[in-house]
């Protein structure tokens, strides 16, 4: 009978695990899982994602709890940080988890154990609730802003509303075009309406110049050009926004 290496059973172990998660079958790997020293944070993929980064970007809600609450049960044999942990895109658990549609209990067990993760970047320069909002996941940006009122001074706060290269979460919001949230955020903080990105661009400036995004005389792209135009509309009426800050 021939020995299987290290390497051998670690890639076995490995296919067996993606295979379960693919296949949406949770308690097989629950069950893997418990059998890992590492267990829900054993790496997984060639690009460091762990169980629970491949459970999170394949929106799997309900495993992601369980891995988690396996991760409580057996909390004393992981590292404090190991939660902190960065796949190659830079990308923590939460990063991942910023792009659920809704907030569940994940979020809320991970923020109690790690709040810290709210300030950390990934590679692109965005913290998970930049990553939300770029997303335009409203619940999660509100859940997530929340979070970042609760737990920071008023300097980290604002930093977590900024991508490392001067986008602010209002640009982030305009250029994906969830023209609602955008205007959730400017009424919420007016002061990112006036913030200029590395090209010198307001977000309001980058929306009026991009004809492409509302299209030529197309019915998608008459109906955008309406939404932006009320949206802009409601926010000089309320005083949010001047008529000079639109024009590029």
């Amino acid at each position: 009978m021939a020995f299987l290496t290290e390497d051998e059973r670690k890639h076995n172990t490995n296919k067996k695990l993606y295979d379960a998660l693919m296949k949406q079958e949770n308690t097989e790997v629950l069950r893997l899982c418990r059998g890992l020293e590492s267990g829900p944070l054993h790496i997984l993929t060639v690009h460091d994602d762990t169980v629970l980064h491949v459970a999170a970007y394949s929106k799997q809600t309900d495993l992601v709890l369980c891995l988690l609450k396996e991760l409580e049960m057996r909390l004393p044999e992981f590292p404090v940080d190991g939660l902190k942990h960065r796949n190659d895109m830079g990308n923590t658990i939460l990063h991942e988890i910023a792009t659920f549609d809704r907030v569940d209990s994940a979020a809320k067990i991970i923020l109690d154990r790690e709040p810290d993760l709210l300030g950390m970047r990934n590679k692109s320069g965005e913290t998970a609730l930049f990553r939300a909002v770029r997303y335009g996941k409203t619940v999660m940006f509100d859940f997530l802003d929340q979070q970042v009122n609760q737990f920071f001074s008023v300097y980290e706060r604002e930093a977590c509303y900024y991508k490392l290269r001067g986008a602010t979460i209002l640009h982030a919001a305009v250029r994906s075009e969830h023209f609602g949230l955008a205007l959730s955020i400017a009424k919420k903080y007016e002061y990112l309406v006036n913030e200029r990105d590395a090209d010198g661009m307001t977000a309001l400036q980058l929306l009026a110049c991009n004809r492409q995004a509302f299209g030529s005389g197309e019915k998608y792209g008459y109906i955008k050009r309406s939404i932006y135009t009320r949206k802009i509309l409601e926010m000089l009426h309320s005083g949010i926004l001047e008529l000079h800050q639109v024009v590029v």
